[in-house]
């Protein structure tokens, strides 16, 4: 595993770039590609422990955006004044009230990169990720603006189709996308769903 991440052009890249993690150039290449975040954006980050979503979406804001993360792990903190971190659990937490706080209205995008614990047993690890995705899915519909975006990252599983027909429902365009960061051994996506309905 070691020998794997030194020789991971992503890691070394984020090292060098003073990122917390590979995973920013993931979301880097989602937005560049379908234009999902945009200056002066409210943007909740659901996962968003250690931070490297953070740091990407702060400077694609900008400072007349906003930037709302939540994690159950605690964040380290980020100095960027457009940034604020809640410690807290996404399945429990009131969303509508918490922006409310923050003296925001609902979210123009959303960006989720939580993965559940996978277990390598198929059908444990499919309904791990159902769950976690309905958790998720129950925060954007409180909290997205009619119009606004979503990405999510998932897994290839036997519940994909029933994840895109629910994510259709939503969302006028919903895309699979495997950005060139994930790692080719992953079976990970992402889905970008544009539009909320």
């Amino acid at each position: 595993m070691a020998r794997f991440v030194l020789k991971d052009p992503f890691y070394k890249k984020a090292k060098e770039e003073g990122f917390r993690a590979r995973s920013v150039y993931k979301l880097k290449d989602i937005d560049a590609k379908y234009h999902v975040i945009k200056k002066g954006d409210i943007v909740i980050d659901l996962g968003c422990s250690p931070g490297s979503f953070l740091q990407v979406l702060s400077d694609m804001v900008g400072e007349s955006g906003s930037v709302i993360g939540i994690d159950i792990l605690p964040t380290p903190a980020l100095p960027r004044k457009n940034v604020k971190t809640i410690q807290a659990d996404i399945r429990e937490v009131d969303i509508v009230k918490l922006l409310g706080e923050f003296g925001l209205a609902r979210a123009d995008a959303i960006t989720c990169d939580i993965a559940p614990n996978l277990s390598g047993i198929r059908e444990v690890d499919d309904a791990r990720i159902e769950e976690l995705f309905l958790s998720v899915l129950n925060v954007v519909t409180d909290a997205l603006k009619p119009g606004g975006n979503f990405i999510i990252k998932s897994f290839s599983t036997t519940v994909q189709k029933s994840i895109t027909a629910q994510l259709q429902k939503k969302f006028t365009k919903v895309s699979q996308y495997k950005p060139p960061a994930s790692r080719a051994v992953s079976s990970e996506i992402f889905f970008v769903c544009l539009g909320k309905k």
